[in-house]
């Protein structure tokens, strides 16, 4: 891939530098770091659940029901073990995103 954009004049090595510059070292990792399965699930829901309830953008809000909604993976873990009720917490965020929305 580097190569790839290499031929069409983008300096990765650069970009990386830069990047570096601007945000800190290692801000910026070529190739990105994959997604786990679990992860790849949750974004996808992320999108539907934005797009469900009409929004345009997704925020913080629509990932939480994503996570909810792929129904496995370390967040839902992490959510089990502060014994938080999943189908209780994604109908308060649903009302609050619905309040926020009158």
């Amino acid at each position: 891939m580097k190569d790839a954009l290499s031929s069409i004049g983008i300096d990765v090595a650069e970009i990386q530098r830069r990047a570096d510059q601007a945000f800190g070292p290692g801000a910026f990792q070529y190739p990105r770091p994959a997604y786990t399965p679990h992860a790849k699930k949750a974004l996808e829901q992320t999108l539907r659940e934005a797009r469900a309830l009409g929004h345009e953008k997704f925020g913080t809000e629509h990932v939480l029901l994503g996570l909810l909604a792929a129904g496995q993976g370390r967040g839902l873990e992490v959510l089990a073990a502060l014994e938080v009720d999943p189908a209780g917490l994604r109908e308060a965020v649903l009302a609050r995103v619905a309040g926020e929305a009158s």
